[in-house]
């Protein structure tokens, strides 16, 4: 997906995760470096016609924490474009109105396998 740095209002997104990963910040100072844990990236795949489009959105930690998402799992949001793309990995961060739409296993969202098909 194109990045549009003079874009800065929220763009809608739908789409299947592909993978979900922890997103650091490495600081170095000298001979001692650290980091910190910012939240995680989405990578998301989705279809534009007939053409695949994948793209990366950051989200917090409690987004995470909140909707537990994991490959497999269709999802939909709103994002913001990320300013300078030389500084993140994401192409879109500031997550909002995150929806699961559909688990990986294809029952509804916010059951465990188990429990849905066992209804």
């Amino acid at each position: 997906m194109e990045r549009a740095s003079t874009n800065v209002g929220k763009i809608t997104w739908l789409g299947c995760i592909v993978a979900v990963q922890p997103r650091i910040r490495l600081m170095r100072s000298f001979d001692e470096r650290s980091h910190s844990y910012l939240g995680y990236v989405l990578r998301v795949e989705e279809t534009i016609g007939d053409e695949p489009c994948k793209f990366q959105v950051a989200l917090g930690k409690a987004a995470q924490a909140k909707h537990r998402f994991h490959a497999g799992m269709e999802a939909s949001g709103q994002a913001v474009p990320i300013p300078d793309p030389r500084l993140e990995t994401a192409g879109f961060y500031k997550a909002s109105g995150l929806k699961k739409l559909k688990d990986a296993d294809g029952g509804p969202p916010g059951r465990s396998a188990v429990s849905w098909r066992a209804a």
